[in-house]
């Protein structure tokens, strides 16, 4: 049995990545789930047909034309059965067709309504289409000039901003069925492409916050170096290249992985060094720059045959070679796991692409059948048992009275967590005396401004029988245990799976880790930029300049001037693993709460990683080329494109359907409306041409006006927040307005601004929490645990229980 088995989920929206994604999942979970496709069919089915293989397997397909009288009594005939929609149509379009949600729900009460929008359904920023490039450039993401190449926007063609919200709204989902499952009773559920892209910022919305209040303080003043403020420099992620022009993308968080690099790059004389004792951490950006240029100089010098067998026999060095994602397929561990599955399709054959989003031992996910084929469908639905409803809903969160805890370190699974406590869900992080590294690897606390959002901690010797008890007796009382460490470490400290099993037989065992629990490199260390190499980054993101024949007789300087800033990517390994983590941890947490039924779930980082590339990240005969944003990254065609616009800013252009296009000839005039323009296959023939057009046109005003004068006409466009996706979350009033993000009073930093919870109901609530620190909650969790104040000290005492370290917080002045 699936978790879904039974449910009948309609999913509309044609183009809509996010709500293909979103459906995605839940058929792999045993959902049917019934396509509602337009008599010409998805445009994803022409503009992607990879992407729509693998994001519409296991579904069917009916042609109803919601635009008619008779497509919609066709939706209306099906929703009486329905226990899920999944809408990525604009705001405003159903409800002008008479289908909108409060139709629907209407008329089964039992209704879960999910609609995915760009920036939500009402506001000053609902009208701009939920194209992704659109919603990047809005948000900041294009703004990279911080990178060194040059300034102005950088595109990619990576759909982060539906992989994120498809993530999101599946985590809805499945707290909106457990909301139903204890009342009877359906709700609408919100979640937006903006909300998608948040944890791309893994921290620096923070920090650029907490620096504009330092720069308040008198730089002459005593004291003015607050707490969480940065210094010195950092090389957390080195890129190397081989003599033969391979690259090799190496992750380094802690001091040990920084010695275990430089000993298998043989410049371990750098270890003798006082300067280099806590790399990667260096107090001068001048020692950061030598310990990169030694690595880079000696990596240059030898082949990757050459190199491959010393970075493997090293554990603790955290790396992966750059590949496409169709090599990314064949990665040994991807392979392992089975994050790779073949599914045949009746037109391609054998389909080799990613595996489910996690693996359950007791209900698993199988993608079994291909895409449908346009109007392929197996009949109507067969109702789903109903719940008798309830006098009314509860506002209470949909993971109220869920406790989770969680055992690991750094971003991609904490943060995952976290969005689980937007949920409802009660968090207690375990930590040793030294806290999680992320505390201190950016600057104090700034780090886990997102990560420890909402958790309690507490603070424990894992070493001591007693604190090894304690942790114990929490797991015994939660519903689900969180595991990110490599395999042996919590089985070492009592908390592997048989030892909480006994103890809690319901108990969700999840292991979130880098590689996975078990083959051939699960005893590596893993961070983001080496995790999202395995799925396919640098070919997709860079595209031709990781060629090896454009770098291989360059000298290391002109490697390092010419080819290096074009190799800066988003960082995405760990919000992409973070956002897997999520839609798998809040499926089973539905089921683990509506079944009482203990299962262990395994996901990886790469797996993660390989769904945020999975139109790419598969394998067939006849398969498209994936397009990228070319060697300027400026553009993949005229219509999806930046331009600079007339005041040196830039403006985001995505347009898809003759409708659009007619759309913008009109607001555009002069040459556009040429009859070789109207049509897609025209526009694709005149592509540079049309590019030529629109670089002159758009040169005229600046980017702001094109977007309100665009937008208005139904086109999407935006322009592109130069300030950086931090800054813009951090200080960009539309967002506050749109609803987007909250303001905050951290206890160290004073008022922050932060993104609101990624879901919105609407009946129960979402919840908005502080962040904690180390040891924070030890005498409250032992207190609910039955410890009086006496043995509590007696704990501390002893080392098994290790107390909150104070935390000088900014001065109250700049606070």
């Amino acid at each position: 049995m699936g978790i879904c088995d039974g449910l009948n989920v309609i999913e509309l929206g044609s183009s809509s990545i996010a709500a293909s994604m979103t459906g995605m999942v839940l058929a792999d979970a045993g959902a049917r789930v019934l396509k509602v496709e337009p008599p010409e069919g998805d445009r994803l089915r022409t503009r992607n047909p990879n992407g729509f293989r693998v994001w519409n397997r296991g579904k069917e397909s009916i042609v109803a034309d919601l635009r008619t009288d008779a497509g919609r009594a066709t939706l209306l005939q099906l929703i009486d059965a329905a226990d899920v929609v999944i809408e990525g149509l604009a705001p405003g379009t159903t409800e002008a067709w008479g289908i909108g949600a409060d139709v629907l729900r209407a008329r089964n009460p039992r209704l879960i309504h999910c609609h995915l929008t760009a920036f939500g359904r009402t506001g000053p920023l609902s009208g701009i289409p939920g194209y992704d490039s659109v919603v990047a450039a809005r948000a900041g993401l294009w703004a990279r000039q911080q990178f060194g190449y040059r300034p102005g926007g950088l595109m990619y063609s990576v759909p982060w901003a539906s992989f994120g919200a498809a993530m999101q709204a599946v985590a809805g989902i499945a707290g909106a069925l457990l909301v139903r499952h204890r009342t009877g009773r359906g709700q609408g559920v919100d979640a937006t492409l903006w909300s998608g892209l948040d944890p791309l910022d893994y921290f620096v919305s923070t920090v650029a916050q907490v620096m504009m209040k330092k720069a308040k303080l008198d730089a002459s003043a005593a004291g003015a170096a607050p707490v969480g403020t940065p210094g010195g420099a950092t090389r957390y992620g080195v890129l190397l290249a081989t003599r033969d022009g391979r690259f090799v993308q190496t992750s380094t968080l802690l001091p040990h992985q920084g010695r275990a690099l430089c000993e298998v790059a043989g410049v371990d004389h750098l270890l003798n060094d006082s300067r280099f004792a806590n790399m990667p951490m260096f107090e001068t950006p001048e020692d950061a720059q030598e310990f990169e240029d030694a690595l880079l100089e000696s990596f240059r010098r030898q082949d990757l045959d050459h190199w491959l067998p010393k970075l493997l026999a090293s554990p603790d060095v955290a790396f992966e070679v750059g590949v496409t994602s169709e090599e990314g397929l064949d990665h040994p561990q991807i392979v392992h796991n089975g994050d790779v599955v073949t599914v045949d399709d009746p037109e391609v054959g054998p389909v080799r692409q990613v595996g489910p989003i996690g693996h359950f031992s007791g209900t698993p996910m199988r993608p079994t059948r291909s895409a449908p084929r346009l109007g392929e469908h197996g009949g109507p639905f067969e109702p789903s048992p109903a719940t008798e409803p309830v006098a009314s809903l509860s506002d209470a969160p949909p993971f109220a009275g869920v406790t989770i805890v969680e055992f690991g370190y750094f971003y991609a699974m904490p943060y995952a967590v976290a969005m689980a406590a937007t949920l409802g869900a009660r968090v207690i992080k375990i930590e040793d005396g030294k806290g999680d590294p992320h505390r201190v690897a950016f600057g104090s606390e700034l780090a886990t401004h997102k990560t420890t959002a909402g958790k309690e901690s507490i603070s424990l010797d894992l070493r001591t029988a007693e604190g090894r008890r304690i942790a114990q007796e929490i797991v015994a009382r939660a519903d689900v245990f969180v595991n990110g460490f490599r395999t042996g470490v919590a089985e070492k400290l009592g908390l592997g799976e048989s030892d909480l099993r006994a103890l809690n037989p319901a108990l969700l065992y999840v292991n979130a880790t880098g590689y996975g629990i078990d083959g051939p490199y699960a005893h590596r260390a893993l961070y983001a930029q080496a995790a999202q190499s395995v799925a396919g980054s640098y070919g997709r993101q860079v595209g031709a300049w990781c060629d090896p024949e454009l770098n291989r007789d360059m000298t290391t300087m002109e490697l390092q001037a010419v080819v290096m800033p074009r190799l800066m990517q988003v960082v995405d390994g760990d919000s992409n693993a973070s956002l897997g983590l999520l839609a798998a941890l809040a499926l089973g947490t539905y089921h683990a709460a509506r079944t009482n039924e203990g299962q262990r779930l395994r996901t990886s980082m790469i797996a993660g990683n390989a769904w945020a590339y999975s139109d790419d990240f598969c394998r067939f005969d006849g398969k498209r080329p994936v397009a990228g944003t070319g060697e300027d990254f400026v553009g993949v065609e005229a219509l999806d494109h930046l331009y600079v616009a007339g005041d040196g800013s830039w403006l985001c252009l995505h347009v898809e359907t003759d409708r659009e296009y007619a759309a913008l000839a009109e607001q555009l005039g002069g040459p556009f409306g040429d009859e070789r323009f109207r049509t897609e296959a025209g526009r694709r023939e005149h592509d540079a041409e049309l590019t030529a057009l629109f670089t002159s046109a758009f040169a005229e005003r600046p980017a702001g006006a094109w977007q309100a004068m665009l937008v208005e006409a139904g086109i999407g466009a935006a322009a592109v927040s130069l300030m950086g996706q931090a800054a813009t979350t951090a200080f960009d009033p539309a967002l506050r307005e749109q609803g987007l993000t909250v303001a905050v009073d951290h206890p160290l930093f004073g008022a922050i601004v932060r993104a609101a919870p990624p879901v919105a109901f609407s009946t129960s609530a979402s919840v908005v929490a502080l962040p904690c620190l180390r040891g924070e909650h030890n005498r409250s969790i032992l207190a609910g645990l039955g410890y009086e104040a006496a043995a509590v000290a007696e704990l501390e005492a002893s080392g098994a229980v290790i107390p909150m370290t104070p935390v000088e917080p900014l001065p109250a002045e700049i606070r």
